[in-house]
């Protein structure tokens, strides 16, 4: 083989005619070497450095000049390759131009450094030009190039083929794996991805060396759909090992290349409808801190998928994104000869506009179709933020979408970046209120106001803009009594988010509780949520002449309700504290009163009748019911006593009966006697 490299080079470096530009179609060989003089001279491969000047003409017309660089002890330290034809710069430009990164066939110098990885990427790109020409000047040129870099790769290409024929790779040649344009598989705890590469190079990070593969995949940034840049490691390694064993390989050789790719694309059409504000239902872990390598917070419940309005709180960590039209469409405004005066719909297509540099460098807005071709579109249902219509991802875009976007998580409050696989359409119980043990007058009474202020189209308004258009009801009678239920089911029959709060989220400093207690009430006003302010009662007792941070807070949050446009349910125990200010703003007060016997056994038969929906097996007898009323407990000790009782059956590998509820209700009466004698013995002591 060397012997065959060695005639490949001489013949390289024999004499050519002229060509028809008058280029000598040969590779010239330089060595930049120092002299005794200490001067850094070029002369021609081979030639002992003189104390004269450079003994080469940088304008003499060879297709290739090849030069290696020598450092005062005589080592080789880099190499370059210039490429002076100005045919062989024309086809570079035309099949690489700037796709390659570090490396511009745009400019008028090309001087290439080695390892020349961008010419053996597009090498069979180039044959294909080559092959198409063969006798012309250009042909000639090409040939010389690609005869150039076949003796610089021979040894490069016989470690590709003989690793390809096994599905390996070493860390040296891992480069050859990920050519811009590339399909690049990864997997982030334990969900697929796929990008596309932009670059390679390798890296030492901290004391360690990795390929690092820059690449663009798709995502939202709260306004549009783009490309956004990622990068992925892969670790150094010794030896050989499985491509599909890296952190990140080329798609095309995943052994389910189809599945994965179908099953990404469903994935990025979900990704792309969730664009705007939506209510879903989220179960498993998300990341709650900066980009990927955040703290994982798991979270089982309702979220909002809001990226305009993460971006509004938190415009640090919005993501970059290049638009897909910008270019196409200043592009086509220079040449189209359709244009509309107005954007919108003509003929069927819908023309936005934009700002082009017409003739003669004039600025001048044009609108066009909004895909900057032409074409009929097809329009999401789902329209963005401003009511902005979103184009359509096109399948390839959709591959590439994103795997994660940010939502708010309701129960935890806070932002999250979600896995979009988690994400389910929620499941409203609108007969959760139908089921609620109220008595009707109150029930009808909340309903009725509830879908009034949600259907209200009237204008009907305070003095002051603005102010008075919310609907603030008041809770009020012994815990466990279904205060807290009523709000949740009003929630799920408005099919409405609820955020729940309490004064511990909101903090005793009266200028920290109005910044948080803003931020709540502006997120439920977005997303036209039910809020639930439980145990308000730090709010709602009446203010007095000694306690004047109470006092700061409690005129904070009247003057804070006033405003506010939704619904809003507060619950209290202690009703007689109310400050008389707050009878005025509450359109509705409704009283809970203890639960009698007939409730007691509606609530059981409730949360039973919800145990056997999820799937359980329960062996309760419909004349257990009037036992289970009899017994003293509230809402939410019912509650706790079914899920005990059913725990209990599933761990005895027996069905939920009486039997077991009893077990439960003995253990809570229990307590309960306890309960009581500490009281009794803390009065005493007092």
């Amino acid at each position: 083989m060397f012997k065959s490299v060695s005639r490949a080079v001489k013949k390289l470096t024999e004499e050519a005619p002229l060509g028809n530009d008058q280029m000598i179609i040969k590779v010239k060989r330089l060595d930049s070497r120092f002299n005794r003089r200490g001067n850094q001279v070029i002369v021609d491969s081979g030639t002992v450095p003189t104390i004269e000047v450079d003994s080469y003409d940088p304008n003499g017309a060879y297709v290739l000049v090849h030069c290696k660089y020598f450092n005062q002890l005589g080592f080789l330290h880099r190499q370059t390759l210039d490429i002076k034809s100005l045919m062989v710069k024309k086809v570079l430009k035309e099949i690489i131009g700037d796709s390659y990164p570090g490396v511009s066939f745009n400019t008028t110098n090309i001087v290439l450094e080695y390892p020349l990885r961008c010419l053996w990427h597009y090498r069979d790109e180039i044959r294909e030009v080559a092959k198409d020409d063969k006798k012309s000047e250009k042909g000639r040129h090409l040939k010389l190039l690609l005869d150039f870099l076949d003796v610089e790769f021979a040894k490069l290409d016989a470690d590709y083929r003989n690793y390809m024929e096994q599905g390996l790779t070493s860390f040296d040649i891992m480069w050859t794996l990920f050519k811009p344009g590339e399909l690049v598989y990864t997997s982030f705890d334990g969900h697929a991805r796929v990008f596309e590469t932009k670059g390679y190079k390798e890296q030492q990070i901290s004391c360690n060396v990795f390929g690092v593969i820059e690449g663009n995949y798709v995502d939202y940034n709260g306004d549009e759909f783009g490309y956004a840049s990622k990068y992925v490691l892969n670790p150094e390694f010794d030896g050989t090992r499985k491509i599909t064993d890296l952190d990140a390989f080329p798609l095309c050789y995943h052994p389910r290349e189809k599945e994965v790719k179908l099953d990404l694309i469903s994935r990025g059409r979900k990704f792309e409808s969730l664009a705007g504000i939506h209510c879903m239902d989220y179960s498993g872990p998300t990341i709650s801190g900066a980009g990927h390598w955040g703290s994982k917070l798991y979270v089982n419940g309702r979220v909002m998928v809001d990226v305009k309005t993460h971006v509004h709180y938190h415009p640090e960590k919005q993501v970059t994104v290049t638009s897909f039209q910008n270019d196409k469409l200043k592009e086509l405004a220079a040449n189209t000869q359709t244009r509309y005066t107005t954007p919108g719909y003509h003929n069927g297509v819908y023309y936005e506009q934009v700002e082009s540099q017409g003739a003669n460098n004039v600025s001048m807005n044009v609108t066009l179709p909004a895909d900057g071709t032409g074409q009929d579109l097809k329009f999401k249902k789902q329209r963005g933020p401003k009511n902005k219509i979103l184009e359509t991802l096109t399948n390839d875009q959709l591959l590439l979408c994103s795997s994660l976007i940010y939502g708010f998580a309701l129960n935890e409050k806070q932002w999250v970046q979600l896995f979009v696989d988690n994400l389910q359409p929620v499941k409203w119980n609108i007969q959760s209120f139908d089921q609620l043990v109220l008595p009707l007058t109150q029930k009808t009474l909340v309903k009725a106001l509830v879908e009034s202020h949600q259907n209200s189209n009237t204008n009907f308004d305070d003095f002051i803009a603005g102010k008075g258009k919310g609907l603030i009801c008041c809770l009020h009678g012994s815990p466990g009594c279904g205060k807290t239920m009523t709000a949740e089911s009003v929630a799920e029959f408005t099919k409405s988010p609820l955020y729940t709060i309490s004064a511990g989220d909101l903090g005793a400093d009266p200028a920290e509780m109005e910044k948080a207690l803003s931020k709540i009430l502006r997120l439920c006003t977005i997303w036209n949520a039910v809020l639930l302010l439980d145990e308000a009662d730090v709010f709602l007792e009446e203010r007095s002449l000694h306690d004047l941070g109470r006092n700061a807070l409690v005129s904070i949050f009247l003057r804070m309700l006033e405003y506010y446009s939704g619904i809003l349910f507060l619950t209290t125990n202690r009703v007689k504290t109310f400050d008389e200010a707050f009878q005025s703003r509450i359109h509705v007060a409704l009283r809970y009163r203890d639960l009698d016997k007939s409730a007691r056994e509606q609530v059981w038969r409730n949360f039973i009748q919800k145990i056997e929906d999820a799937g359980n097996t329960v062996a309760i007898k419909e004349s257990d019911y009037d036992f289970l009323g009899s017994v003293p407990l509230n809402g939410r000790q019912i509650k706790n006593a079914a899920r005990t009782a059913l725990s209990l059956a599933e761990n005895m590998g027996e069905k939920m009966n009486l039997s077991t509820i009893k077990s439960v209700l003995g253990i809570v009466e229990a307590f309960e006697r306890d309960f009581q004698e500490m009281k009794h013995v803390k009065v005493i002591e007092a």
